[in-house]
């Protein structure tokens, strides 16, 4: 049945479409096909429910809002093809994006973009259809980086239109929006977070030391999960007489062929290829994982020399250490249920709920009022002390990216030139280490102003004896 949500002071009228039979109409993936409709009245959301409901949820979200609001005026005919066709032949004449970020842009347009804009004529999207989509995409509950990929996907598209000359300016660059922003005082999606060295200390105490050296690789070079994983024997250079310094070379990464798809090594993101010094200590932590292996073996692997899933590490190794990290022995997080002899039933029937917030059906424990696997803290919980020795979070988790950003912040606050850091990390522009770290780097504009200042300050012996050297300047140059 159709089912009414109140999101941001707007009523969202939600279905599962079906066919004329009432038999569930679902995607390539075997999912649901969802329709949805935003209003800004109860009255006319439940106009809408009682109008999919009738229909068996046979009706799309479009046909719902012509039934209550009429058909949309003619529109005059165009010469440009639809987004949808456009799209196709964009996407497939673009030739330099993987298998994986083809399938995803595919998934995200048809998601996303399509129910909105791909009838649409190029010439006949404007600016302010542009603007209602973005927000109607917040009011559903969208993330900022989430309508930011969308926006960008669709003026991606756009701008190959301009070239291909069906339209003559991208309506994208004619609305106000502001990447990962939603107001003119909203400063954006949290800045990239990142641990202290302590924090991080403390985090990798809690991990098994196998993981160690990972963990550590992670930190001390910057690299990205998809490019640590990929790294082979021989991308280990050991020192010598010539290179004293022991390096790493990072030139491919794990990449998919579509969504869901086997995983091959490829190129790094944004092609770069680089050469990393790392110091005798991090040598010393991967030594082991080099020895009995030949060339070709991952240096970081399973136990049968795999590919190490960053979806299983993270679920089954990273994120219930930094649960660990969380909890104080001293005070732990409370238990769910409590002691309560003699009762009889099921979890439910006391409050008890899944993980996934739903009625646990599960019967009770003997002696409790929640089933045995909901007696224990909530596996998320993590304890609320100020005691020391505790990591504490004060934005989300992140995962292993998480010391990607470390590594940059300690960079930055040791001095460590901006361009530098940006080679490092393998950026394609210095523009986009300044967007992500921008706020890491105030020192420099206070350099540049008392480099300034020290050139007014100048004592006036030292003024003259710049200006002779600028008058011996110049009479040689006129003798040559």
């Amino acid at each position: 049945m159709a089912k009414i949500e109140i999101r941001s002071g707007r009523y969202r009228v939600a279905w599962r479409l079906c066919d004329n039979d009432g038999r569930l109409i679902r995607n390539e993936h075997g999912k649901p096909l969802y329709q949805s409709s935003t209003w800004l009245t109860e009255k006319l959301a439940k106009r809408a429910r009682d109008i999919a409901e009738g229909h068996r949820h046979s009706w799309t979200a479009q046909q719902v809002e012509h039934e209550i609001l009429g058909p949309p005026a003619e529109e005059p005919t165009s010469g440009s093809p639809t987004l949808a066709q456009w799209f196709d032949q964009w996407l497939g004449s673009t030739t330099r994006i993987t298998p994986g970020t083809r399938a995803t842009y595919q998934q995200q347009f048809r998601d996303h973009i399509s129910s909105t804009f791909g009838p649409m004529p190029l010439d006949q999207i404007t600016a302010l259809d542009i603007g209602r989509w973005v927000n109607r995409r917040r009011a559903d509950g969208a993330k900022n980086t989430t309508v930011t990929r969308d926006f960008s996907l669709l003026q991606q598209c756009l701008d190959a239109g301009i070239r291909a000359r069906h339209i003559e300016r991208n309506p994208c660059k004619d609305t106000d929006f502001v990447r990962n922003q939603t107001a003119d005082d909203d400063t954006g999606e949290d800045e990239a977070a990142a641990f202290s060295h302590d924090d991080f200390v403390l985090l990798r105490e809690r991990f098994d030391k196998k993981w160690h050296p990972l963990l550590n690789f992670l930190a001390y070079t910057g690299t990205r999960w998809s490019e640590a994983t990929a790294v082979a024997t021989e991308h280990i250079v050991a020192p010598s007489a010539n290179s004293p310094r022991p390096k790493v070379r990072i030139s491919r990464a794990w990449k998919r062929t579509g969504l869901g798809a086997e995983r091959y090594l490829g190129t790094t993101k944004g092609r770069r290829r680089r050469e990393l010094t790392i110091d005798m200590e991090l040598f010393e932590d991967l030594r082991p994982l080099l020895e009995n292996k030949k060339k070709g073996d991952l240096v970081f692997s399973g136990d049968e020399g795999q590919m190490i899933d960053y979806s299983n590490f993270y679920h089954r190794v990273w994120r219930p250490a930094m649960i660990e990290a969380q909890r104080c022995p001293s005070h732990p997080p409370p238990m769910r249920g409590e002691r309560t002899p003699g009762l009889k039933g099921r979890c439910r029937d006391h409050g008890g709920t899944n993980d996934h917030g739903k009625p646990c059906g599960a019967w009770l424990s003997p002696g409790w009022n929640r089933c045995a696997n909901h007696i224990g803290a909530h596996p998320e919980a993590v304890s609320d002390c100020d005691c020391s020795g505790i990591l504490r979070l004060e934005v989300h988790d992140g995962g292993p990216h998480r010391l990607r950003h470390s590594c940059a912040t300690w960079m930055f606050a040791r001095g460590v030139p901006p361009l530098v850091v940006s080679r490092r990390l393998g950026h394609a522009t210095l523009a986009i280490t300044s967007e992500i770290y921008g706020h890491l780097m105030p020192d420099s504009d206070e350099e540049a102003a008392a480099a300034l200042g020290g050139m007014r300050s100048k004592p006036a012996v030292e003024k003259a004896a710049d200006e002779d050297d600028v008058d011996q300047d110049a009479d040689l140059g006129e003798e040559e």
